[in-house]
């Protein structure tokens, strides 16, 4: 039998979440599992992973083989890694926690440059609109 980790999909039309299983590799995609090991919602931000890497760990070793998205999620939560150490027979790094992942702010360049030489930004005079006349 030939185990698969992947996705599971739920949710409704354009709102899925996802459920990490392992499955045997002939079983449909949302059908028969032989065991949850996680979630993972795309429609937060940042995205939510939580996997069981117990769970995980103890299928990887009875050689189940990760879909690529599922080795990603692997590999954002740090246990792939863990996963390749231990059959390497190398030290096992400690588990990471998932960090957000933000966009950068937009900062204006010279707001930016400012701050950075420690001058205060300069300010311009603001004009006052003429008001209409009905």
């Amino acid at each position: 039998m030939a185990v698969r980790i992947r996705l599971q999909r739920h949710g409704r039309k354009k709102r899925p979440f996802y459920r990490l299983v392992a499955a045997d590799a002939r079983f449909q995609r949302d059908g028969r599992f032989l065991e949850r090991l996680g979630h993972y919602n795309p429609l937060t931000d940042p995205s939510e992973v939580v996997i069981d890497e117990e769970k995980a760990l103890k299928w990887l070793k009875r050689g189940a083989q990760p879909s690529d998205t599922a080795k990603n999620l692997l590999s954002q939560t740090g246990i792939w890694e863990r996963f390749i150490a231990e059959k390497l027979g190398q030290p096992i790094p400690p588990p990471r926690e998932v960090e957000p992942s933000s966009a950068p702010e937009a900062v204006d360049d010279s707001a930016k440059a400012e701050a950075e030489s420690g001058e205060a930004p300069s300010e311009a005079p603001v004009e006052e609109a003429d008001e209409p006349s009905n």
